[in-house]
């Protein structure tokens, strides 16, 4: 999952080389803790056995569990943010008459394919020495989790689709790195979005409107039709740009912020307990992380808290390479620590592997970020002139 730097209604707090110059403190927060979330789903999955097979729970292993089950509440997370930071910037920019298609699709590239590229290459690079060296282990022998062959998933008609990161949404994610297929919807909505917010906000004839939005109804539809959880994250990611609106326009206090992260709570609790439906229980984290993200004093949050920034700057690299990095780290357990070829209790030894699995993907992503996530902006500034150029030379030789 991905993010723009934007200002808002108030000044925000300001951090230099951060993207637009300015950020707001809370959502570095729910970026980095929505990626962590799904790392230690992924790592505990990949170890330890279920909560219904705990021999002897108690009230630390309760809460070990509530915590690392919410990987799918982090992503749910990630989309009220995405669309309230790139959704909400091109709502703006679209009612305001200043959206720029080039400088869109090039921000937009730079930070998702900068890291999306490189990940593919890792997972494949983790995948082949694995098969080649550490094949008699389950991680890369039985491998529950992930195919026994990339190609069985991943067949050579379908990287087109990957290439132009729709995985996911369009065609089978990878089963090498199965969390990538979220970026494929999040790609989609970065295409899409555009289209939708003119339709809605630009001056145009009423026929001109009708048919835009026919449009865009009929591409909705296809792709409704087409994957059936398509409207899912298209509703969060369109509240999360809902959200940026009113943060911008008539925001919400401080009381109505810290109810609505209590909500989110709520659902993130009810999520584990099953006691409610999947879709009340995300309706709940979305909704209620959607109201206080819209309060301009829940978003000062954390200001000067020197750690959140950080994770949150390596946030999307983590998203991105964090599985392979667990299983690569598993199978070294296997074959060098004696460690099961089973799922194990949560005992002290299971959680010293879970621990040291999460530790190497966070330190993996640390470093994966320095070189590909921390050069966001200089990439983007580097195509930005390549565009500047070429438009300086097609108008040099148009005059000519």
């Amino acid at each position: 999952m991905t993010q723009d730097h934007t200002s808002g209604a108030l000044s925000p707090v300001t951090r230099l080389g951060s993207e637009g110059g300015a950020h707001w403190p809370f959502l570095d927060l729910i970026r980095f803790s929505a990626a962590v979330l799904v790392l230690l789903g992924h790592a505990r999955g990949l170890v330890l056995e279920s909560f219904a097979r705990v021999e002897h729970p108690n009230p630390l292993l309760r809460l070990f569990y509530l915590v690392s089950g919410l990987q799918h509440e982090g992503v749910v997370m990630f989309f009220i943010v995405s669309g309230f930071l790139v959704g909400g910037s091109v709502w703006r920019q679209i009612a305001q008459g200043r959206f720029d298609p080039g400088s869109y699709l090039i921000n937009r590239f730079a930070r998702i394919y900068l890291v999306f590229i490189p990940a593919l290459v890792l997972a494949l690079l983790l995948d082949a020495i694995g098969r080649e060296f550490l094949a008699d282990g389950r991680f890369y022998g039985v491998r529950p989790l992930l195919p026994a062959n990339i190609f069985a998933e991943w067949w050579w008609t379908q990287i087109p689709c990957h290439v132009v990161s729709l995985q996911g949404l369009l065609c089978l994610p990878w089963g090498v790195n199965p969390p990538l297929w979220s970026l494929g919807y999040e790609w989609g909505l970065y295409l899409i979005a555009p289209a939708i917010f003119a339709a809605m906000l630009l001056r145009m004839p009423l026929r001109r409107r009708l048919a835009s939005c026919a449009a865009v109804a009929i591409v909705f539809v296809a792709l409704s039709l087409w994957n059936a959880d398509w409207p899912f994250w298209f509703a969060l990611w369109i509240l999360g740009a809902a959200a940026a609106q009113v943060f911008r326009t008539r925001p919400f206090g401080a009381l109505a912020g810290v109810a609505g992260l209590l909500v989110a709570g709520a659902g993130l609790v009810l999520s584990r307990a099953a006691l409610l439906p999947s879709l009340v229980t995300d309706a709940c984290v979305a909704g209620g992380l959607a109201i206080a993200v819209a309060s301009p004093v829940v978003m000062q949050w954390t200001a000067g808290v020197y750690a959140v920034p950080r994770g949150a700057a390596f946030s999307y690299s983590l998203y991105a390479i964090h599985l392979p990095v667990c299983v690569f780290v598993g199978a070294l357990l296997e074959r060098f620590a004696g460690w099961p070829h089973t799922l194990v209790q949560p005992d002290v030894r299971g959680l010293l592997a879970f621990g040291l699995m999460v530790i190497c993907a966070l330190a993996a992503a640390r470093g994966f970020a320095y070189l590909t996530e921390d050069r966001t902006a200089a990439v983007r500034e580097w195509l930005m002139s390549l565009r500047t150029s070429a438009r300086w030379q097609a108008g040099r030789a148009s005059g000519l």
